[in-house]
């Protein structure tokens, strides 16, 4: 079950999209997070890649809201069913990590990813996202996925394999 693996506090700019998110829906949940100053929920990341499976729009709250880290669950595509919601689109684990390491995105919604369970709820306080130096309450976590994704880009690069999402383009590292 979902709930019962540990929830990771990853920095932002080591996330990878691999679709456009609606600038509403993003720009709403910004508002809700801001206000209610609670993150509920953590993204779905692809645990070597980075790549989102689930939580586009909760990642652009984050980006808006300027958050150093936010709270992720790591996990395998072999825990986890994809299908396309478009036609037209290739959409398998490989395509998906593949266009967030270039950074080509899918539309919105392209993506389904279907969990084995529901998401936890993690209700994490804004504060411990926002503020530089409270980041020290959960720094081994943070440099545990800091290290795991700087083993990620050496060893795409040791393959040539472009390692494009260690940053995020216009972002310098």
């Amino acid at each position: 079950m979902l709930c019962s693996l540990p929830i990771h506090f990853v920095r932002i700019d080591l996330i990878r999209p691999n679709e456009r998110h609606h600038l509403e829906h993003a720009a709403a949940l910004a508002d809700t997070i801001m206000r209610e100053q609670l993150w509920r929920v953590p993204i779905t990341l692809e645990r070597n890649s980075l790549a989102v499976m689930d939580g586009h729009h909760r990642f652009e709250a984050a980006r808006r809201l300027k958050l150093n880290h936010v709270p992720c669950l790591l996990l395998d595509y072999d825990q986890v069913e994809v299908s396309a919601t478009r036609q037209g689109y290739i959409v398998t684990p490989q395509e998906i990590v593949r266009r967030a390491r270039i950074g080509d995105l899918y539309p919105p919604k392209t993506t389904r990813h279907r969990f084995p369970s529901p998401l936890p709820v993690c209700n994490i306080s804004l504060w411990l996202l926002q503020d530089r130096g409270a980041s020290l309450l959960f720094s081994s976590a943070v440099r545990s996925v800091d290290r795991h994704a700087a083993k990620m880009i050496r060893k795409s690069a040791e393959r040539g394999v472009p390692s494009g999402f260690a940053t995020r383009p216009g972002n310098p590292p």
